[in-house]
Protein backbone atom coordinates (compact mmCIF):
# COMPACT_ATOMS: atom_id res chain seq x y z
CA UNK A 1 0.00 0.00 0.00
CA UNK A 2 2.56 2.57 0.92
CA UNK A 3 4.16 1.56 -2.87
CA UNK A 4 1.58 2.47 -4.42
CA UNK A 5 0.96 5.39 -2.32
CA UNK A 6 4.48 6.44 -3.41
CA UNK A 7 3.76 6.50 -7.47
CA UNK A 8 1.04 8.65 -6.63
CA UNK A 9 3.39 11.60 -4.09
CA UNK A 10 5.99 11.47 -7.42
CA UNK A 11 3.27 12.56 -9.76
CA UNK A 12 1.05 15.07 -7.50
CA UNK A 13 -0.86 16.71 -4.24
CA UNK A 14 -3.94 18.15 -4.89
CA UNK A 15 -6.28 16.47 -7.46
CA UNK A 16 -7.95 18.63 -10.26
CA UNK A 17 -8.90 16.45 -12.47
CA UNK A 18 -9.80 12.98 -12.65
CA UNK A 19 -7.22 11.60 -11.29
CA UNK A 20 -7.94 11.38 -7.11
CA UNK A 21 -5.99 10.63 -4.08
CA UNK A 22 -7.46 7.56 -3.22
CA UNK A 23 -9.12 8.70 0.41
CA UNK A 24 -7.28 5.64 2.44
CA UNK A 25 -3.76 7.20 1.13
CA UNK A 26 -4.16 10.72 1.79
CA UNK A 27 -2.80 10.54 5.53
CA UNK A 28 0.24 8.54 3.93
CA UNK A 29 0.52 11.27 1.23
CA UNK A 30 1.23 14.04 3.53
CA UNK A 31 3.90 11.86 5.66
CA UNK A 32 5.47 11.57 2.79
CA UNK A 33 5.29 14.99 1.48
CA UNK A 34 6.22 16.56 5.09
CA UNK A 35 9.17 13.98 4.99
CA UNK A 36 10.55 15.10 1.53
CA UNK A 37 9.74 18.91 2.67
CA UNK A 38 11.71 18.60 5.75
CA UNK A 39 14.68 16.32 3.57
CA UNK A 40 15.18 19.08 0.84
CA UNK A 41 14.00 22.21 2.57
CA UNK A 42 11.92 22.88 -0.30
CA UNK A 43 9.43 26.16 0.52
CA UNK A 44 6.18 24.14 0.62
CA UNK A 45 4.54 27.72 -1.15
CA UNK A 46 6.17 26.96 -3.95
CA UNK A 47 4.24 23.02 -5.03
CA UNK A 48 1.02 24.51 -4.80
CA UNK A 49 1.73 26.29 -8.48
CA UNK A 50 2.82 23.28 -10.06
CA UNK A 51 -0.62 22.04 -10.11
CA UNK A 52 -1.05 24.56 -12.88
CA UNK A 53 2.26 23.91 -14.66
CA UNK A 54 3.93 26.97 -12.93
CA UNK A 55 7.32 25.12 -11.93
CA UNK A 56 9.97 27.89 -10.25
CA UNK A 57 13.22 26.79 -11.08
CA UNK A 58 14.60 26.27 -7.27
CA UNK A 59 16.84 23.58 -6.78
CA UNK A 60 15.12 22.46 -3.94
CA UNK A 61 11.80 21.79 -5.84
CA UNK A 62 13.63 19.78 -7.74
CA UNK A 63 15.66 17.52 -5.62
CA UNK A 64 11.96 17.58 -3.42
CA UNK A 65 10.42 15.35 -6.76
CA UNK A 66 13.66 13.75 -6.83
CA UNK A 67 12.76 12.87 -2.85
CA UNK A 68 9.56 11.66 -3.53
CA UNK A 69 10.75 9.04 -6.58
CA UNK A 70 13.22 7.86 -4.38
CA UNK A 71 11.09 7.29 -1.56
CA UNK A 72 8.89 5.01 -3.82
CA UNK A 73 12.02 3.34 -5.24
CA UNK A 74 11.33 4.87 -9.10
CA UNK A 75 15.05 6.52 -9.66
CA UNK A 76 17.61 3.95 -10.20
CA UNK A 77 21.21 4.07 -9.06
CA UNK A 78 21.87 5.95 -12.14
CA UNK A 79 19.32 8.87 -11.06
CA UNK A 80 16.93 7.52 -14.33
CA UNK A 81 13.66 7.01 -14.23
CA UNK A 82 11.73 3.30 -13.86
CA UNK A 83 8.46 4.23 -15.42
CA UNK A 84 7.65 0.74 -15.98
CA UNK A 85 7.75 0.95 -11.55
CA UNK A 86 5.61 3.68 -12.18
CA UNK A 87 3.09 2.53 -13.92
CA UNK A 88 3.34 -1.26 -12.07
CA UNK A 89 1.78 -0.10 -9.05
CA UNK A 90 -0.53 2.37 -10.32
CA UNK A 91 -4.01 1.92 -8.30
CA UNK A 92 -7.11 1.80 -10.10
CA UNK A 93 -8.20 5.07 -9.23
CA UNK A 94 -4.63 6.59 -10.86
CA UNK A 95 -4.75 4.34 -14.26
CA UNK A 96 -5.71 7.28 -16.24
CA UNK A 97 -1.68 8.59 -15.56
CA UNK A 98 0.06 5.79 -16.81
CA UNK A 99 -0.28 7.05 -20.63
CA UNK A 100 1.29 10.12 -19.64
CA UNK A 101 3.85 8.35 -17.22
CA UNK A 102 4.61 6.15 -20.14
CA UNK A 103 5.09 9.11 -22.38
CA UNK A 104 7.24 10.48 -20.53
CA UNK A 105 9.72 7.53 -19.05
CA UNK A 106 12.53 8.69 -21.01
CA UNK A 107 12.55 12.00 -19.55
CA UNK A 108 16.67 13.34 -18.87
CA UNK A 109 17.92 15.69 -16.90
CA UNK A 110 21.86 16.99 -16.09
CA UNK A 111 21.54 14.85 -12.38
CA UNK A 112 18.09 13.14 -10.42
CA UNK A 113 16.97 16.08 -9.49
CA UNK A 114 16.71 18.14 -12.66
CA UNK A 115 15.58 14.68 -13.77
CA UNK A 116 12.79 14.67 -11.33
CA UNK A 117 11.66 18.06 -12.20
CA UNK A 118 11.65 17.66 -16.11
CA UNK A 119 9.47 14.29 -15.54
CA UNK A 120 7.06 16.35 -13.49
CA UNK A 121 7.02 18.94 -15.89
CA UNK A 122 6.60 16.37 -18.93
CA UNK A 123 3.17 14.61 -17.33
CA UNK A 124 1.41 18.18 -16.53
CA UNK A 125 2.03 18.87 -20.65
CA UNK A 126 0.84 15.52 -21.17
CA UNK A 127 -2.32 15.58 -18.70
CA UNK A 128 -2.71 19.16 -17.17
CA UNK A 129 -6.09 17.73 -16.23
CA UNK A 130 -5.25 14.57 -14.23
CA UNK A 131 -1.77 16.06 -12.91
CA UNK A 132 -1.44 15.81 -9.20
CA UNK A 133 1.60 16.80 -6.84
CA UNK A 134 2.19 15.39 -3.39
Amino acid sequence: MLTVLLVISAIAACAKGAAKIPEDMKEMAQALRDNCIEETGVDPSLLGPCENGNFADDPKLKCYFKCVFGQMGAITEDDELDADAFESILPPELSVLGKSIMACKDTKGSDGCDMAMKFNQCIYGKDPANFLVI
